[in-house]
């Protein structure tokens, strides 16, 4: 996909799948806004030639510098191409003893960050004659994984929301579609690795392919949606989990497996 040109925001930028996708996009030419909190992570964006904002996009207080990110893209550059929307955090716990305010902030994360940066990349790329949104969701909005109830809701959600926006800006030239990752090796997973919430020998088991994606095997995708290659697809939400999520027969008699 070249990119030459193109304006874009990817936000959660500062590791993991968002860092990934930023870092091809600037490989692809495009101009790049790299998002995030966590201002130190940023750092190797902005090496790469990619402008930092650092802010909590999730926010009612904060949409007001949000506002402000899009309207300086929308006069010094002439409108926004590309938004992903990636930023998102990962809290455990089972929903009977869950804290109401922590999973208060998961779905706040996700799903108003998503809000707030959706509805102003709508109305710039409206004006620009079009663009691409991609969202980062996740396998957990689509199968049932214990003691990740906000997380899933919220992964969920912006899935749904996908096709709602796909269906509302399809005749403005804007195209709207979800990448939804299996276990990928990103920082949230090596967490869970550290905190025995996930249990490496037991993921791998459930994957046919064997391993957990890399982030950039996620960007690849993501960069597919976001570029003319995918001109005609809208409101989809593209599963890459190696397989996880389709796998029926879990423990399988030899006779059945390939080697």
């Amino acid at each position: 996909m070249a990119a030459t040109g193109k304006r874009a925001i990817v936000t959660g930028a500062a590791s993991g799948i968002g860092q990934a996708v930023a870092m091809r996009l600037l490989q692809e030419g495009a101009q790049v806004v790299a998002a995030d909190l966590n201002e130190a992570g940023l750092a190797p964006v902005v090496a790469a030639g990619g402008t930092p904002f650092v802010g909590n996009l999730a926010t009612d207080a904060d949409r007001a510098s949000v506002e402000a990110l899009f309207a300086s893209i929308a006069s010094e550059e002439g409108g926004l191409d590309i938004l992903v929307n990636n930023a998102g955090i990962q809290r455990v716990g089972l929903t009977e003893t869950f804290d109401p305010a922590v999973w208060e902030q998961v779905i706040q994360t996700h799903l108003m960050g998503t809000f707030h940066c959706s509805s102003m990349a709508i109305r710039s790329m409206r004006e620009r004659g079009g663009g691409s949104i991609v969202q980062i969701g996740s396998v957990a909005g689509l199968i049932a994984l214990p003691g990740r109830g906000p997380y899933a809701a919220a992964k969920a959600g912006m899935m749904s929301l996908t096709r709602v926006m796909a269906v509302e800006a399809a005749d403005l030239g804007i195209r709207v579609n979800a990448v939804a990752p299996g276990s990928t090796r990103t920082a949230l997973v090596e967490q869970g690795l550290q905190d025995g919430s996930i249990k490496l020998d037991a993921i791998l088991a459930e994957i046919p392919m064997g391993r957990m994606a890399t982030p950039d095997e996620i960007a690849a995708t993501v960069l597919f949606l976001a570029s003319e290659d995918a001109s005609y697809i809208t409101g989809q939400t593209i599963v890459v989990d190696g397989g996880w999520s389709i796998l029926g027969l879990h423990d399988r008699p030899e006779w059945l497996r390939s080697s």
